[in-house]
């Protein structure tokens, strides 16, 4: 596999675009990465250590050579915690939340935990009572049209995040026919967490 399908195929793992992993691994823009693109650059150590200290999941040797495994071969999958909370009862020190389970699925590795949502405002792209996985990401990186849970000040939810302006974003539930949009701004968002899966409950 090429240095940009290694790459790319990394962005992809993390739900991602590349401007908005560029960001997130800190750099001001993303032409180092569309030069790796266009075959002028190779992956360097310095660009492979970078994004395995802002993902840490990520094999280094296999970024590097392609050699190995995407993930790191570890003891099982990594377990993501599944949280008991409300949404209005959300606390961004995770550490201060109970964990009511802890779930190994591997195609959601990525994850830093997992929560039950509630209520029909995202149906039927999430039910209420499906579990609901999400990674932090930073307010900068996020990707207009996908799917967060949004701490602010005012409001925790998860819905498609829309740009509005530059100081605010556009909240959309996908149930648009029993909610409205809503207009938040960005400077009262706490933390951001983009939704890398859901599982539904079966009832049987």
């Amino acid at each position: 596999m090429s240095n940009w399908g290694r790459l790319d195929q990394v962005i992809q793992y993390l739900g991602l675009n590349v401007n908005s992993f560029s960001k997130e691994i800190g750099l001001n823009r993303a032409e180092r990465l569309y030069q790796i693109k266009k075959g002028n650059y190779d992956i360097s150590k310095n660009l492979a250590g970078i994004i395995v200290s802002r993902f840490p999941e990520l094999n280094e040797a296999w970024l590097l050579t392609g050699e190995g495994t995407m993930l790191k071969v570890a003891e099982g999958s990594p377990k993501i915690p599944l949280y008991s909370f409300s949404l209005d009862d959300f606390n961004t020190d995770v550490s201060q939340m109970q964990v009511v389970e802890e779930l190994e699925i591997p195609i959601l590795s990525g994850s830093d935990f997992a929560f039950v949502h509630q209520g029909d405002s995202m149906s039927p792209e999430i039910e209420h009572g499906s579990m609901v996985f999400v990674k932090q990401v930073d307010k900068d990186a996020i990707v207009f049209g996908d799917i967060y849970l949004i701490i602010s000040e005012k409001m925790n939810i998860v819905r498609f995040i829309r740009g509005l302006d530059d100081k605010s974003w556009r909240l959309v539930a996908k149930n648009a026919t029993d909610f409205d949009d809503l207009i938040i701004d960005i400077l009262q968002v706490k933390a951001v967490y983009k939704v890398k899966g859901v599982l539904s409950m079966i009832s049987m």
